[in-house]
């Protein structure tokens, strides 16, 4: 997958011509790159948004406004869980036990790297000529993180690719991304171009 390092710069609250962080990144990827296991689920679904959220195959109910309106055109959805493995998880834990700053590039680097086979998943996927809305993942807006729970269900993540919950709702890999992408007929927008979009009231907006 694609190491994109001025995200992560962005990760670590560096600006993109800091050469110091530039390096100290580089350098962590290069103790990362070979940790990653990346694997995936893509689930397509038909969907009924309604004022509170969106009904998908099976009955499942997501319950969300914010969900909601994002989805607004939409008649399908793409579900999506992704994870690095847990090696990454290991690897980062090991060093920001030898080094703070390492530990806390590390983190920033595996952050961008999950995105960026996300990324890379959604180009690939099959649509059926529709266009892709951003991911939303549980936990953004109102929509709660206790929902993730549904998707796990649907996705069976545990069996598929090694993928759990804690007792918390976090996902064990760590570096991990569940999302829903709305399918529909016109683009609101380019879903992977935000760096580069002029629509600065975007709640998906990177910057």
């Amino acid at each position: 997958m694609k190491y994109n390092r001025a995200e992560a710069l962005r990760y670590m609250g560096a600006e993109k011509d800091d050469a110091a962080a530039g390096v100290l990144a580089d350098t962590v990827y290069l103790k990362l790159r070979n940790e990653v296991q990346a694997r995936h689920i893509l689930k397509r679904s038909s969907c009924r948004v309604t004022e509170t959220g969106v009904e998908l195959d099976g009955g499942v109910t997501l319950q969300s406004k914010d969900l909601a309106r994002h989805l607004q055109g939409c008649s399908q959805v793409l579900l999506l869980a992704a994870t690095l493995g847990s090696r990454v998880d290991i690897a980062v834990r090991r060093l920001a036990l030898t080094s703070v700053a390492e530990g806390a590039a590390a983190q920033a680097v595996a952050a961008a790297l999950i995105e960026s086979y996300c990324d890379e998943v959604q180009s690939r996927a099959e649509t059926g000529g529709l266009a892709q809305r951003p991911r939303f993942s549980p936990g953004y807006g109102d929509w709660a993180l206790e929902e993730q729970q549904k998707l796990f269900g649907m996705l069976d993540c545990g069996r598929k690719i090694g993928l759990t919950l804690t007792d918390g709702m976090m996902m064990a890999p760590t570096k991990s991304v569940t999302a829903v992408i709305g399918l529909a007929a016109d683009a609101v927008c380019a879903w992977n171009k935000c760096m580069n979009c002029g629509n600065i009231n975007c709640p998906f907006r990177e910057e």
